[in-house]
């Protein structure tokens, strides 16, 4: 390994615990900068000793490996979720009678605005797409200046996900 590969790993190393330092007070805060001095050492012991690791300083496998899983951890409360692709594509449109999975995403978002809108949304989510459905959404769609059809087309879905995820941002469920 090179003199700049060595580097790039304890840099990568540091970083790690720089992070985790951030949640955890008891590892001393170190720069990222590529050199295993006294800092880094410090603070691998003290990363070692709060975690019941052997105190020795080394980043040896078992210490990198704790260190990479808590720094996974932490970062992936900070990612943002995961999106699914629910609508099938840019052709497609959701009519009355529709049984669909789609359909049933809508009868929740209906759901989850009901309050927003004043709909009276059914607790019950068949999966068919209703003529009560159409109705809501025909009022979703005036509201953001499309035509009435009570269809969901592209259109009509990136409102309608967008209102909901405007719902989700102000909701009670977010901590």
């Amino acid at each position: 390994m090179t003199e700049a590969e060595n580097k790039a790993y304890i840099r990568q190393f540091q970083n790690y615990l720089y992070y985790i330092s951030i949640k955890d007070a008891s590892i001393p805060r170190i720069v990222p900068d590529g050199i295993y001095g006294s800092a880094t050492k410090n603070a691998v012991i003290s990363y070692q000793r709060s975690r019941g690791l052997r105190q020795t300083g080394d980043a040896d496998m078992t210490t990198w490996q704790s260190v990479k899983d808590e720094y996974d951890r932490i970062t992936s409360e900070y990612a943002p979720p995961v999106s699914m692709c629910i609508f099938p594509g840019y052709d497609y449109t959701v009519k009355t009678g529709e049984k669909s999975d789609v359909s049933a995403v809508i009868q929740i978002i209906l759901h989850c605005l009901s309050g927003e809108y004043g709909f009276t949304a059914s607790e019950n989510v068949s999966g068919i797409y209703s003529e009560k459905d159409a109705e809501e959404i025909k009022i979703l769609q005036g509201i953001h200046g499309l035509q009435e059809t009570g269809f969901v087309d592209i259109y009509t879905w990136n409102c309608i996900c967008s209102d909901y995820n405007l719902f989700c941002s102000m909701c009670e469920y977010r901590s």
